[in-house]
């Protein structure tokens, strides 16, 4: 079973773009060596909105177990610390196709 996750982040305009670049080049990499698919993911520059689509081999369960995995470890720590200070709330939720 695959679990799927929609992830939007509200941004301060002026750094979205950093923000975007950020995600893509550091993020998304250990994201997908931990065994996530990224599916798409895009910037919405009017209403400074980085959304993305993730999902896992799992279920609901499975996904956030290794997403508290994914929090805690060293390598989401380190990229952690080059974010650019943009971040103003995350909104994440699982999704089905219908």
């Amino acid at each position: 079973m695959r679990t799927y996750q929609l992830r939007r982040y509200e941004l301060e305009p002026a750094l979205a773009e950093e923000f975007a670049a950020w995600v893509v080049s550091d993020i998304i990499p250990i994201r997908e060596a931990m065994g996530y698919t990224v599916h798409w993911r895009y910037l919405d520059r009017t209403n400074s909105e980085f959304v993305w689509l993730v999902s896992l081999e799992a279920t609901e369960a499975e996904f956030e177990a290794e997403d508290a995995i994914w929090m805690e470890s060293p390598e989401r720590a380190v990229a952690i610390r080059s974010m650019p200070k943009a971040l103003i709330k995350v909104h994440a939720s699982f999704v089905e196709n219908i």
